[in-house]
């Protein structure tokens, strides 16, 4: 019996975390610092599937096994400053069983909330999930920093941000940490772990599996776990085969999980060079303006929003292609209905 999938198992296990050993080593001084009276804040930039939330949630689970307190919290669409600064005090307040009185709005005044709460724990780390959300969001950045600054070597605290769009920060107080795609050591790292004992998978299987998902993590989980799904019990070798004979079903698995809404929130004009670039493959902006006969300017801030919302990645200078050969394979079925 091949037993449960363990994909799944990976997606939600922060503890089964693959291929992120140099951003662990930049995460780990990070914390060292903050519990030095160094106050800093990290920023995990990425697009979606890059694993900026699984990675902040392992981020999280190890501050916590060092003895530090940690308050998380995930921005809404719009939420302002201090709407997320009462949901992250209230939310640890209930994590450590008490109840909370104080109703901090700015963020010092939540680092001295909380400070109360933490006197037995080793310092303070603030995780700010989907930042990129916030009403502001570079103001919010900007107050952070000037409070680290006026922090050093009074407060153990620290800030942490994910986040799709790229801020850019300035000064030495924030780190900006770009989560890169697998490439084939991390992706059979994953597998490896995934699988066990198992089936094994074939070399053809794995560069198929990378080149369709232009080795997004979340996207290798997702595809790994549907084909666990269609797998039969007696299997002993997951072959190209089996990925070319299951990839209906990983499409229409991906369009209701992922793709469809993706595509159905991104506006029409963007949606057109999407169209284009999945029919054409890596492009210069200043093809895809000839080929829909836009003006170049006004093509280039299209691409730097399909850019900020990571359904494309930048190659070179004016070179771009969408983010994985799956979602290109889906963007060209809606724009042919």
């Amino acid at each position: 019996m091949k037993g449960p999938n363990p994909f799944a198992f990976l997606e939600e296990n922060p503890e089964g975390i693959t291929g992120r050993r140099y951003e662990e080593g930049i995460f780990g001084s990070f914390v060292n610092a903050a519990s030095s009276k160094q106050p800093r804040v990290l920023i995990i930039s990425g697009g979606p599937g890059s694993g900026k939330t699984f990675l902040m949630r392992h981020f999280r689970q190890e501050t916590e096994k060092k003895g530090m307190l940690t308050a998380y919290a995930r921005a809404e669409k719009g939420e302002s400053a201090a709407s997320i600064v009462g949901r992250l005090y209230q939310e640890t307040m209930l994590l450590q069983g008490e109840r909370g009185a104080a109703h901090p709005e700015s963020f010092d005044a939540l680092v001295q909330a909380l400070e109360r709460v933490g006197e037995r724990h080793f310092g303070t780390l603030i995780f700010i999930d989907d930042a990129d959300n916030l009403r502001k969001e570079g103001g919010v950045l900007s107050s952070m920093m000037k409070l680290a600054a006026a922090l050093e070597g009074r407060k153990a605290v620290a800030f942490v941000l994910s986040s799709t769009v790229e801020p850019r920060p300035s000064g030495e107080l924030a780190t900006l940490l770009r989560l890169k795609p697998f490439d084939e050591h991390d992706a059979k790292e994953l597998i490896e772990k995934g699988l066990g004992k198992g089936p094994k998978m074939g070399e053809e299987c794995l560069h198929s599996i990378l080149a369709d998902t232009g080795g997004n993590p979340g996207l290798v989980r997702a595809v790994c776990r549907h084909i666990y799904e269609r797998l039969k019990d007696n299997e002993k070798v997951i072959t190209k085969g089996h990925y070319l004979a299951y990839l209906p079903y990983i499409m229409s698995m991906l369009s209701g999980e992922w793709f469809g809404r993706m595509y159905q929130e991104t506006p029409d004009a963007q949606r057109k060079i999407l169209a284009v670039m999945a029919k054409n493959g890596e492009m210069h902006v200043s093809d895809i303006a000839r080929t829909l006969g836009r003006p170049l300017g006004q093509t280039t801030a299209l691409m730097r929003r399909l850019l900020e919302r990571g359904q494309v990645v930048r190659l070179d200078r004016g070179k771009y292609r969408i983010y994985a050969a799956l979602y290109a394979r889906y963007v060209l079925q809606m724009a042919g209905r």
